[in-house]
């Protein structure tokens, strides 16, 4: 999960070249002084925070474009606020060899989460990699691939009207294959799957509610910090902050109760430790709030960016004909109709280019944040100390330099040589460095098999016109976005088989 502008946007269109271009972005690159580049004539001071709330994509895109790919200043008000638009100058502040830039504004989170990978520094955050790498490292990659498996095919039983409808709520039946909602649908399959990997089970666990309290959280989040800083904080909003805070953490420690000590991975993380901390320290019996902070991490970040990519995945498929034609020749070609395993995903190249080309497109974590814990330079520009800096995937990964054509969907970019000669940092949805995600390779794993499953079964099929991004901490389909998925006939599909 990256921090996104802590603004709250509703349904935007996605960025397209046939846009007006709104008032131009003043931009620099290479200034002696962050503080130096001028916020353009006749702008008010703080004139780029009204299109950073209403046009965040195009406001950073344009910033890019203008500042030839290198650091663009915002104006925002007081203090430095810049865009890093170089790759190179990415790669330093995700890399940060010096810790030299930190995660800002992560108060709120750590009031839901606590002291875990996605919210901590230094030493607390270096011992919660090492534990979210126990239960989300290739060890474990087999045994999610059979997770997500059957978790999807309970799932795709109820699109196809052949089982009885999900105690999680059925997406459709055989007369009516509308999904109504592709990323709440994604959302609930990516949660029941992190829940079983992590404790072998989602009974008792009420999908849904803790789908509502996190959606709760985000928007109070967003509500909060958007709001000037010397307005009041609604105590409206704080009451259901709270809530919904107490609610996630309450059923998290219900679940954690339940299977302390036991063979799933939830045992894992509560077992005592038998082997030093790795800073030299004695390790130490994780609390039930630590191991509350740890699944809770998990549970966020494992399912909510999966889902959002997933769906959006499913969207652009079901306006590619050919490009799901070829997608389900490979399937065939290299599973038939059983589910794949990890083994089968890495020889589907272009099922891998589909997921590949739609994180470049339509990234989840369309901005990463970070500010200056000091003084520096980067890229020839001086920073002061508490510098606000957009790292922006979208924004980079949507520029003609390193991809040509960038708002068309063309998995067939990452094939072969085809995405050969652009900087690591020009393509990086899952961030970098020290604090690039640890789930990437579950995340990749879990896509894999829905994409492939649901195309063993379904045609997919449009609902009306190209479909809008909300834009919050992550770039996800507008709620209600809806989805065909009409059920395959056997000789079109192949011989589906259940998963093992």
């Amino acid at each position: 999960m990256s921090a996104g502008v802590p603004m709250n946007w509703k349904a935007l269109p996605l960025v397209s070249p046939s846009d007006p271009p709104p008032a131009r972005c003043p931009a620099h690159g290479g200034q002696d002084d962050a503080a130096g580049a001028e916020a353009g004539a006749g702008r008010a001071p703080g004139g780029h925070l009204e299109e950073l709330r209403r046009q965040p994509l195009d406001l950073l895109r344009r910033s890019a474009e203008e500042s030839a790919h290198r650091l663009a200043r915002l104006d925002t008000g007081p203090g430095a606020c810049l865009v890093v638009s170089d790759p190179d100058a990415v790669d330093v502040v995700l890399t940060d060899h010096d810790a030299t830039f930190f995660k800002p504004k992560m108060e709120r989170w750590k009031q839901v989460l606590g002291e875990n990978v996605l919210t901590s520094e230094g030493a607390v955050w270096a011992r919660s990699r090492r534990r979210s790498m126990r239960i989300t490292g290739a060890r474990y990659v087999r045994r999610a691939a059979r997770v997500v498996a059957e978790v999807t095919d309970e799932r795709l039983r109820s699109w196809a009207g052949t089982g009885p409808a999900s105690r999680h709520g059925a997406s459709g039946t055989h007369d009516h294959p509308e999904i109504p909602d592709i990323h709440q649908e994604m959302r609930t399959l990516t949660l029941s799957a992190v829940l079983r990997h992590l404790c072998g089970t989602d009974d008792g666990f009420d999908l849904r509610a803790f789908g509502h309290h996190l959606q709760t959280v985000m928007e109070c989040i967003h509500t909060l910090e958007s709001a000037p800083a010397d307005a009041e904080p609604s105590p409206r909003v704080e009451r259901a902050f709270a809530h919904a805070a107490g609610e996630l953490r309450a059923a998290v420690l219900r679940l954690v109760a339940a299977h302390a000590g036991g063979d799933d991975l939830i045992g894992l993380l509560t077992a005592p430790p038998d082997a030093a901390s790795g800073d030299g320290r004695a390790a130490e019996p994780l609390t039930p709030d630590q191991v509350c902070d740890e699944v809770l991490a998990h549970l966020i970040a494992g399912h909510e960016s999966t889902a959002t990519a997933l769906a959006w995945s499913l969207l652009l498929l079901s306006r590619d004909a050919d490009v799901t034609r070829r997608v389900r020749t490979e399937i065939e070609t290299t599973v038939g109709g059983r589910a794949p395993d990890p083994v089968d995903l890495a020889g589907m190249p272009l099922l891998q280019a589909v997921f590949t080309e739609t994180l470049r497109l339509r990234p989840p974590a369309w901005t990463i944040m970070r500010a200056t814990g000091r003084a520096c330079e980067l890229g020839g520009v001086r920073l002061p100390a508490g510098a606000v800096l957009f790292a922006s995937p979208y924004s980079i990964q949507h520029s003609g330099r390193w991809f040509p054509r960038p708002d068309e969907f063309l998995p067939d970019r990452w094939l072969g040589d085809a995405a050969a000669g652009a900087p690591k940092y020009a393509y990086f949805p899952f961030g970098g460095g020290r604090r690039s995600c640890p789930g990437r390779m579950l995340a990749q794993i879990t896509a894999g098999v829905v994409l492939t499953r649901v195309l063993q079964g379904f045609r997919l099929e449009p609902v009306g016109g190209p479909p809008t991004a909300d834009v919050g901490i992550i770039l996800r389909p507008s709620p209600g976005t809806r989805l065909r998925a009409v059920p395959l006939q056997p000789e079109s599909a192949g011989q589906r088989e259940e998963s093992p």
